[in-house]
């Protein structure tokens, strides 16, 4: 998953000419669930803390689903009597369809270049490389397409106002997931799953919202005591005058998909994310006429089977078997020093 900066700015861009595809004028609040919603499945990864949880569905459906799950969501949104509610449901419709081709496009890149255990090494902190990098991708393509900094950016004020915004969804979702993932169909409880997956989410990124340098000095502190883990420093976003390599690969250093060395590409990371916005709204497109018409066997058609985490296969993702990392595990190291 590319973190949650890079999935916004595609978000975004889905409203902005000349990107915008032909779709509804979006309100304040849709345009705050729009970026909600283009968290996609990663919203599930944060929930945490209040239980019951919904971590599993968001595994699952890095592996599988997305396709058929937009479908339903599509014929589910049809049925919606409320002008308005149509078009804060097409708005979150938007977004998760954002969510699923970055993560395609751009997850092999991410995999490559940061590694896993045992590849290249087994270090105990190589697997919080992927969401390190993802970090240091979202810091460098913020101020390549924007202008701004992390802080300056304000991730967290994007979002909708209050817990109730958008709340006449949560069944909308919870039915399209049921009627996807065969393991969601006999789940009584996803409904709160998914209110209690938003409610960590938001809390997640009210935490490393505006972060500054008093904030890594407290949490490497918390380290060194053993009061946090060492993994803190991959969710959140380092001062971009601390990143001293292109994690955007904008020389085009040649690189390879990591299940298969015969998939090359010399594709940065701005290339990559050029490619799934305009695949992004392409389905956009086939999503609204599916929604007009009642031909929401379009929609799967034109998202496809492919998963998330390798964008190449179903369920289950490639064996991955190649890699050639940046140096984010020394980087990784290096900034921790610094705040220490």
């Amino acid at each position: 998953m590319p973190s949650h900066i890079a999935h916004t700015l595609l978000a975004e861009d889905l409203l902005v000419a000349p990107y915008r595809p032909d779709i509804p004028t979006l309100d304040d609040t849709a345009r705050r669930l729009l970026v909600l919603a283009s968290q996609g499945p990663d919203i599930f990864l944060h929930n945490h803390r209040r239980t019951p949880r919904g971590f599993r569905y968001g595994a699952l459906l890095h592996r599988k689903g997305n396709d058929l799950l937009l479908a339903h969501l599509a014929a589910r949104i049809a049925t919606l009597q409320s002008r308005v509610h149509r078009e804060r449901a097409l708005a979150v419709a938007f977004g998760y369809i954002g969510h699923v081709w970055l993560d395609r496009f751009v997850h092999p890149y991410i995999n490559y270049h940061a590694g896993w255990r045992g590849m290249p090494d087994r270090d105990a902190q190589r697997p919080a490389m992927h969401a390190f990098l993802e970090r240091l991708i979202d810091v460098q393509l913020l101020g390549r397409l924007r202008g701004c900094s992390v802080r300056d950016y304000d991730f967290y004020r994007r979002l909708p106002r209050s817990r109730s915004t958008g709340s006449f969804l949560l069944p909308v979702i919870a039915a399209a997931i049921r009627a996807t993932l065969v393991s969601a169909n006999t789940d009584t409880r996803l409904h709160t799953r998914l209110d209690n997956a938003l409610c960590d989410a938001v809390d997640y990124y009210r935490s490393i919202s505006r972060l500054d340098a008093d904030y890594f000095r407290r949490a490497r502190r918390a380290e060194l005591c053993g009061t946090v883990g060492f993994r803190w420093l991959a969710v959140v976003h380092p001062p971009a005058d601390l990143i001293p390599f292109d994690s955007l690969n904008t020389e085009h250093r040649r690189w390879h998909h990591p299940c298969d060395r015969r998939i090359a590409s010399n594709d940065s990371v701005l290339d990559l994310y050029r490619a799934a916005r305009e695949r992004s709204i392409r389905s956009c497109r086939v999503f609204c006429a599916a929604v007009t018409t009642g031909r929401f066997a379009d929609v799967a058609a034109d998202i496809g089977p492919y998963n998330l985490n390798d964008g190449i296969r179903s369920d289950p993702p490639c064996r991955r078997r190649i890699a050639e990392p940046l140096p984010v595990l020394e980087l990784y190291r290096r900034i921790k020093d610094h705040y220490s």
